[in-house]
């Protein structure tokens, strides 16, 4: 796998807060443990495999339940995990990264590295990419025209609200707030609010086909906004491309039907995002879950056509964050699976970064 921050660029990949979701089992009644697992919310790729995921821990792994609760942004469950409030999320190498510099929205937390030492990878997964989503009579064609509009790109506090604000700077040199509205709400909301034709421009994360875009072209005819490779020479764009796990992709014109009125395949960007889980979580239970999803992937296959080429093998461990999980590192050791080298930071790496970014500050 070869991201954005190797060449080359365009990769060979293939191709929401609502109230909290329990997903039970048969064992769920007797269950004398229960689990949280932090989410996005429907409509996106890491609801379905979160979903997913408990199903599976749920129906194999006895006495144990999870219940998924899509409310609230990536950033603060990965806050939550830390504290031990919570006991899975996504994670993301970015993220990761953020947190242990003290960066983005871990900006006033105090010891981001200590945090990332509290919260262990299981699984990668690539999140998708992001589609900018217009109606067909809205008159965008593309991000220049958002001028003067509405535009959702993601939870206030976001990773992905951050990485959308530098590839639209990227695209048009516009600002949210000067050129264009952001519409702060959770992902869950902001797909109703979108049907309902409150905003403009709806930017989600989501394998393709995306289930709900899919289900928003059977009765509304959409564009998606198109990537200008020209562009990539902009300073956001460098620094959108420069994080972990970035990737580009075309998307076919006829991905999503007639409804979908690009006549050109559609470039978009995407990153690859995992399952995390509190690092004191018991080894032996961690491995009895993994065992429990990956052991029976074909059932998680059957829930979508996107999660057949999301969640695979070869996708499973290339783009972990942080220390991965003894119970995580006994079953892929098990299966033959080469745990492709995480990302990870030392004290020695923060203070450097920190002693770059002071000299850079006095410099100014």
């Amino acid at each position: 796998m070869r991201f954005l921050n190797s060449k080359p660029w365009l990769s060979s990949l293939g191709t929401m807060g609502v109230m909290a979701l329990i997903v039970s089992g048969p064992e769920a009644i007797a269950a004398d443990k229960r689990y949280t697992l932090g989410s996005l919310g429907p409509g996106t790729t890491p609801f379905l495999v979160n979903t997913a995921f408990a199903k599976a821990v749920n129906k194999y792994v006895p006495g144990h339940n999870i219940q998924v609760s899509a409310v609230g942004a990536a950033t603060k469950h990965c806050v939550l995990l830390s504290k031990r409030r919570m006991d899975f999320a996504m994670g993301a190498q970015t993220m990761y990264r953020l947190m242990a510099f003290g960066l983005g929205p871990f900006k006033k937390v105090k010891d981001g590295l200590g945090m990332t030492k509290k919260i262990s990878s299981m699984f990668s997964y690539p999140i998708g990419v992001y589609h900018g989503v217009v109606y067909e009579k809205s008159g965008i064609k593309s991000y220049k025209d958002i001028k003067g509009k509405k535009v959702f790109i993601g939870p206030p506090a976001g990773v992905a609200t951050r990485n959308m604000r530098l590839i639209i700077n990227a695209m048009t040199g516009y600002l949210p707030g000067r050129d264009y509205t952001q519409v702060k709400m959770g992902w869950g909301p902001a797909a109703q609010a979108f049907q309902d034709r409150k905003y403009d421009v709806w930017i989600v994360p989501s394998a393709a086909p995306s289930p709900a875009i899919t289900q928003l072209t059977l009765t509304n005819k959409i564009r998606l906004l198109n990537l200008d490779e020209s562009k990539f020479n902009h300073p956001s764009w460098k620094k959108y491309a420069s994080q972990p796990a970035r990737f580009l992709k075309k998307l076919s014109p006829d991905i999503y039907g007639e409804n979908l009125v690009n006549k050109k395949p559609i470039l978009t960007t995407g990153a690859y995002v995992g399952m995390t889980v509190r690092s004191d979580m018991d080894p032996e239970l961690v491995y009895q879950m993994m065992k429990a999803f990956w052991d029976n992937i074909g059932e998680a296959h059957a829930m979508s056509v996107q999660l057949k080429e999301t969640l695979t093998l070869k996708n499973a461990t290339v783009a972990l964050a942080g220390d991965p999980h003894p119970g995580a590192v006994k079953y892929w050791k098990e299966r033959g699976v080469e745990i492709v080298k995480p990302l990870k930071y030392t004290v020695a790496d923060v203070k450097k970064f920190k002693a770059k970014m002071a000299a850079k500050k006095k410099k100014k």
